[in-house]
């Protein structure tokens, strides 16, 4: 696991109990510093919430986007994980919390190379107000997060079966990635 802050730890950790998730990845960006004309541009423009962004003209005042991005194995246990997480975000979101999932991919052919099949991922878009640009709240979102997944996971245990590995520590998954 890259040099995360340990709020971020949590919720990676939480992902990383089912068997389908192959790798995880949090970036964290301010959203009202980002220039509307900008979102056309590829690179790291080209991972934001486009459509909910260009509804409001931009990133609300002190607004920060973090963007989970989940990669899935494209078997039965990436498919099933899939759907267990779709279910979480959206319970997140219906209870008032700003989170969305989307999946993401990259042009099938890019020059000759075939890109089809190798390139999708899915982002979990998380969105908090920054007081004085700190990224304490959604750190301490992030945490929470990964808790109240966790939760979800124990409470649904006996459904996921083996789609859970064993409950690892941020210390397992470095030392897997060596």
């Amino acid at each position: 696991m890259a040099d995360y802050p340990d709020q971020v730890k949590v919720f990676h950790q939480a992902l990383y109990r089912f068997r389908g998730v192959m790798e995880v990845n949090t970036g964290l960006k301010p959203l009202d510093k980002i220039p509307v004309k900008d979102y056309a541009l590829p690179g790291k423009m080209g991972d934001l919430p486009h459509a909910l962004l260009y509804r409001t003209q931009g990133g609300l005042a002190n607004e920060a986007w973090a963007n989970t991005d989940v990669i899935l194995s494209y078997d039965r246990a990436g498919w099933l994980t899939l759907e267990f997480l779709a279910w979480w975000v959206r319970e997140q979101s219906r209870s008032g919390e700003q989170i969305q999932m989307r999946p993401q991919a990259l042009s099938p052919v890019a020059g000759e190379n075939i890109q089809l099949g190798q390139t999708l991922k899915f982002v979990v878009d998380h969105f908090c107000i920054l007081s004085d640009q700190n990224p304490e709240a959604m750190l301490t979102m992030l945490a929470v997060r990964g808790n109240s997944l966790s939760t979800a996971i124990e409470r649904h245990a006996d459904v996921l079966g083996d789609l859970l590995v064993e409950e690892t520590t941020a210390s397992d998954i470095s030392s897997s990635e060596e």
